[in-house]
């Protein structure tokens, strides 16, 4: 593992002094071929993009849809940000190497948790969501990718699975989003047996916007407030359930107004997300070092202002919530 990462890391360099060299050397035709495959790549991509209907790609797995136990309904729910960045840039971003040298383990242990719903964050690389559905496809019913099209920038980056029959799907982009990246929430309904006329569950997946400064943190507010207005406004009242990266620390002062609304699964001390891995990819001091910002959360039936919501939590019981390491406590990547 450490010779492969020392020479993807020799590589990166090495292509970037090739590429430098090239240019200084045949500008012109260089920029002209990056320019004409960057366009190309544009048009293909918004041709992909169109041919969405709602704003996310639906793929039919080949697992049967799952059917709860009416005597003891369960569901498992896993949220999982896995870096799925191309080019090099999941070294930068997350301190770990190229999703291809993960993929094995990351399904492996998917497998080995076997959630019934799962949600994932960054998982930007098309080649990443055809990976995932060729692999996991037998063991799920119903995909959602590339939620959050976007031409010029980036796509949301979630992709949510699940084994359980699908009532209703949606994709909200938050309104406060800047052209680089399109972040939202989908919307996932689920009926406890296929044969089900209505549903017995609501999952909102969803990755905010990342960052420390005052900005960053109004624009999550507003995020969540968009997320939390869109529940209100639902007609039929069920168990609804938060999940994902939501950039929030659960002790910090930002996280106040999230306990406000929500019963938080996961209670542990550790933390979900280090930045550990990224230190010691660029060697800078990190003001933060780890957090406690993923989250499996389970919507209150009243605002704190005591209005009602269609969210049901009488008779529901959030259990055997943990924490799936995705790394060593040596931090290997």
């Amino acid at each position: 593992t450490v010779i492969n990462e020392i020479a993807i890391r020799i590589l990166i360099v090495v292509g970037a002094v090739l590429a430098v060299f090239f240019t200084c050397v045949m500008p012109l035709p260089i920029l002209c071929s990056v320019a004409a495959l960057g366009m190309a790549s544009r048009v293909f991509r918004a041709i992909g993009f169109a041919l969405q209907k709602g704003g996310y790609t639906y793929v039919r797995g080949l697992a049967p849809e799952k059917s709860l136990d009416p005597q003891n309904p369960q569901m498992k729910v896993m949220s999982w940000n896995i870096c799925g960045i191309a080019g090099g840039l999941s070294l930068d971003h997350g301190g770990v190497v190229h999703w291809r040298s993960r993929l094995n383990a990351i399904v492996d242990q998917i497998r080995t948790e076997a959630p019934d719903t799962l949600v994932l964050q960054e998982v930007y690389d098309s080649a990443l969501v055809e990976a995932l559905i060729e692999k996991l496809g037998s063991d799920y019913a119903h995909f959602f990718t590339h939620l959050g099209p976007n031409v010029w920038g980036s796509v949301g980056g979630c992709m949510v699975m699940s084994k359980c029959a699908v009532h209703r799907f949606s994709y909200t982009p938050f309104a406060n989003n800047q052209w680089t990246l399109n972040r939202g929430f989908a919307h996932l309904e689920l009926k406890a047996t296929p044969d089900d006329v209505l549903p017995c569950v609501r999952i909102l997946g969803t990755h905010l916007i990342h960052g420390d400064e005052a900005v960053d943190q109004q624009n999550r507010v507003e995020q969540v407030a968009q997320i939390i207005n869109h529940v209100a406004h639902q007609t039929l009242a069920m168990p609804t359930l938060l999940v994902g990266d939501l950039n929030i620390d659960r002790d910090q002062e930002e996280g106040a107004v999230l306990s406000s609304h929500l019963h938080h699964a996961y209670q542990g001390l550790e933390p979900t997300c280090t930045n550990r891995l990224d230190a010691q990819w660029d060697l800078q001091e990190r003001s933060v070092w780890d957090e406690k910002i993923d989250y499996i959360s389970l919507f209150k039936s009243t605002l704190p202002d005591g209005t009602p919501i269609p969210a049901v939590e009488e008779d529901i019981v959030l259990e055997n919530c943990h924490l799936v390491e995705g790394f060593t406590r040596s931090y290997d990547t």
